[in-house]
């Protein structure tokens, strides 16, 4: 498989990062859908891959991780299934890399030290918490891959 390279990675989640922290202060309040972990995954793959697959299955308007994924099953995708849909290998060595997507208690990317997300307090993308060389804890861990 042909994967993106680091420095492709990297600049696409700064730019995604970027466009979400600018929803963030233009936003009054955290808007599921606007500014949350999966409009991040998807400014992400937009800028990845110059496409936006995560937008297509469940329209983004929500009110809970929860409704995500209950919205993701009635499209007939399971969370990895959903991931492979949007062009990303599922990694079984559970040894993440910088630009790998994971969740708990939603998406979350590796910047290569940290996992960054959103948070509901309206802050903007910040590190969720630190990358580690084995991460067994985390459900799904997903590469982007090059098609």
């Amino acid at each position: 498989m042909q994967y993106y390279t680091e420095e492709e990675m990297s600049s696409a989640l700064l730019r995604a990062t970027t466009t979400i922290n600018n929803l963030t202060t233009a936003s009054a309040e955290y808007t599921r859908g606007i500014n949350d972990c999966f409009a991040l995954m998807a400014e992400y793959e937009l800028e990845l891959t110059g496409q936006c697959k995560v937008r297509e299955l469940v329209k983004f308007r929500w009110k809970s991780t929860r409704d995500f994924m209950v919205k993701l099953a009635r499209a007939g995708y399971n969370i990895e299934q959903y991931m492979e849909y949007c062009g990303c290998e599922i990694i079984s060595s559970k040894r993440p890399q910088l630009g790998d997507i994971s969740f708990e208690n939603g998406a979350m990317i590796n910047d290569g030290d940290f996992w960054v997300s959103t948070d509901e307090d309206n802050n903007g993308v910040r590190p969720k918490r630190q990358a580690h060389f084995l991460e067994r804890q985390l459900p799904v861990l997903a590469r982007p891959i090059r098609s």
